[in-house]
C-alpha cells in the first residue's frame, strides 16, 4: 500500500474546540456545544449532539487540508451512533400511544452524522460509515486508506462517538469526542505521511482517562503526535481476540 499524506485534523471535546487546543492542554470552559458552522436553518436545530460534534471535526479537517467538502469522499467511524436518539424511540413507544418523532427517527441511524453533512454541502461522492468495537480506528483508517488505494485522490475520515447511557453504560468515560483526518494520495500541503499497516506484538493501547472505554479515542496517539512533532510508530487498537497484538502505522513529519 503507498504511503497516506495527512493534509488536515479536527477535534472537538467539552472544552476544547480544536486539535490543537487539546494538544497544548489549553482547556476552555465556554466550549460546550460545537460551532457547526456548516449546519444552518432546519438542520442545525435538529442535528444531534454527536452530528454536530461529527460534521464540526469535517469542517475542521477539510478547511485545514483546503478541500473541497462538497467533492470530498468520506469515511465515518463511531462505535455507539445515535444511541442517545434510539433510547429516546424506545421510550416514545412505550409511553401513550407509542407515536414516533419523526425527527427522532431519521436522527437515530448510524449514517445520521455523513448524511448532514452530505446534505448541508451538497456533497454526492462515496460515503461510508464503519461501526465496530476496540478495532473501530484500526479499521476505518485502513477503510480510508483503500479507498486512496483505489482510485480517489483525498478523503476525509470522521470518529465520534459518546460515552453510552443508562441502561447501557459500562463506565466508557465522561466526555464526547470527535476526531478527523484529511487524507490524500499526494504530498501537496502535507503535515505528515503514513506508511502503510501492520500487525505487531506490542504493549497495549493506553487510554485516555477522559475517555476510558471510547474506542474512537484510540485515535489521540496518532493526532497528538502530529500536531505536537512527534514521529515515530503508531500503536492502535484491535478486537480483544488478538491480545497482544495490535495494528501499527508509521508516522512520518513533513519537513522533519
Amino acid at each position: 500500500m503507498r504511503p497516506v499524506y495527512v493534509t488536515g485534523l479536527g477535534l472537538w471535546t467539552s472544552g476544547h474546540a480544536s486539535a490543537e487546543s487539546w494538544c497544548r492542554s489549553d482547556f476552555d470552559a465556554s466550549v460546550e456545544t460545537p460551532a457547526v458552522a456548516l449546519l444552518s436553518g432546519p438542520l442545525r436545530r435538529r442535528a444531534t449532539g454527536l452530528t454536530r460534534m461529527a460534521v464540526e471535526v469535517f469542517h475542521q479537517a477539510t478547511s485545514q487540508a483546503g478541500c473541497n467538502p462538497s467533492t470530498i469522499p468520506s469515511v465515518w467511524a463511531t462505535s455507539n451512533g445515535e444511541h442517545t436518539t434510539a433510547i429516546k424511540i424506545l421510550d416514545m413507544m412505550r409511553r401513550g400511544e407509542g407515536k414516533l418523532s419523526p425527527t427522532h427517527f431519521h436522527n437515530s441511524v448510524h449514517n445520521t452524522a455523513s448524511g448532514y453533512a452530505s446534505i448541508a454541502t451538497g456533497n454526492y461522492a462515496p460515503s461510508t460509515t464503519l461501526t465496530g468495537g476496540p478495532e473501530l480506528v484500526a479499521s476505518s483508517l485502513l477503510e480510508a486508506m483503500c479507498h486512496l488505494e483505489a482510485s480517489a485522490e483525498e478523503v476525509v475520515l470522521v470518529l465520534a462517538d459518546e460515552p453510552l447511557l443508562p441502561p447501557f453504560e459500562r463506565g466508557d468515560g465522561t466526555s464526547a469526542l470527535a476526531l478527523a483526518f484529511c487524507l490524500a494520495s499526494r504530498p501537496d500541503g502535507a503535515v505528515a505521511i503514513l506508511s502503510g499497516m501492520r500487525r505487531d506484538a506490542v504493549a497495549a493501547v493506553k487510554h485516555h482517562d477522559r475517555f476510558g472505554r471510547i474506542y474512537v479515542g484510540a485515535a489521540l496517539p496518532l493526532l497528538e503526535r502530529i500536531v505536537l512533532g512527534r514521529p515515530g510508530t503508531v500503536a492502535l487498537e484491535l478486537e480483544g481476540e488478538h491480545p497482544g497484538s495490535v495494528s501499527c502505522v508509521d508516522l512520518e513529519l513533513v519537513g522533519a
